[in-house]
């Protein structure tokens, strides 16, 4: 399949973990009767909240978010991209994990956020990610779904780490993930620019569903979930609140891109 409709849903996730799922099953559902394929949820979609309520409730919002991703992706016979929830380590942290549902409700793909947000970015709070989450140590792989094409998956920080993407490309990736929490500050500074320049130096599609709006204890988001071509070109931007981006995807034009400018091949190790 060469084109296909892509459908991203940008949240305003809160502690109501059946809440939050009922919206995702509502959205997923909604977007799948309009002709998408591919779906994908922003980092923290089941729950955003605080750290503690994170670490006590991890193995249930795994359970409940698994449970329902795996039943209505075979249902309605889709592609779902969970892109970030607690997920249990053996230390008693979690994991930050994101997974790929193929149409058949089966995990084709699974991701522990290696690079963990531990910053002082200006807004007035401190988030050190590290102190509840355990860093993954692996490159993601690379779904080589036979409906859609190559896809894989980063978790939100890890988009400032040109370095992963380029582990990626060698996994022959097509389109990439970039599912986020990104604070307002850092996205109305960096949030576009970053996006745009992974698509361009990769030449390959970049597919980023956002949470959007203000959380707990005053933590605000960016929202402006984005799907970028690989020649940089922005064809969606889901500005602010709570909705379905959708964006038909030519995978053709990953190839011509890299015809044009075969900048990938022209690497050397240096």
């Amino acid at each position: 399949m060469h084109r296909f409709l892509l459908g991203l849903i940008q949240l305003n996730s809160g502690t109501d973990v059946d809440l939050n799922l009922q919206k995702c099953e509502n959205f997923i559902r909604e977007a799948a009767s309009e002709g998408a394929k591919l779906i994908g949820l922003p980092e923290n979609f089941p729950f955003l909240g605080s750290e503690k309520e994170k670490l006590e409730r991890a193995e249930e919002i795994k359970t409940k978010t698994i449970d329902l991703l795996s039943d209505i992706s075979k249902k309605l016979n889709i592609t779902i991209l969970a892109g970030g929830f607690p997920n249990p380590a053996p230390n008693g942290k979690v994991f930050n994990t994101s997974i790929i549902f193929g149409p058949d409700g089966k995990e084709k793909f699974e991701y522990h956020k290696i690079h963990l947000f531990d910053t002082d970015p200006g807004d007035g709070i401190e988030y050190r990610e590290s102190r509840t989450v355990e860093s993954g140590h692996i490159i993601p792989e690379t779904y080589k779904s036979p409906e859609l094409g190559n896809i894989s998956s980063v978790i939100c920080y890890d988009l400032r780490f040109p370095e992963l993407f380029r582990e990626i490309m060698k996994k022959d990736a097509e389109m990439i993930f970039v599912p986020s929490a990104f604070t307002k500050i850092t996205g109305l500074a960096h949030w576009e620019v970053l996006l745009r320049a992974r698509a361009i130096e990769n030449q390959c599609f970049i597919f980023a569903p956002a949470q959007t709006g203000t959380h707990l204890k005053g933590r605000e988001t960016y929202g402006h979930s984005l799907v970028v071509d690989p020649w940089g070109n922005i064809l969606g931007d889901a500005g602010e609140g709570e909705k379905i981006l959708l964006t038909e995807i030519d995978l053709e034009e990953v190839q011509a891109v890299r015809k044009k400018i075969p900048a990938l091949k022209h690497r050397r190790n240096i």
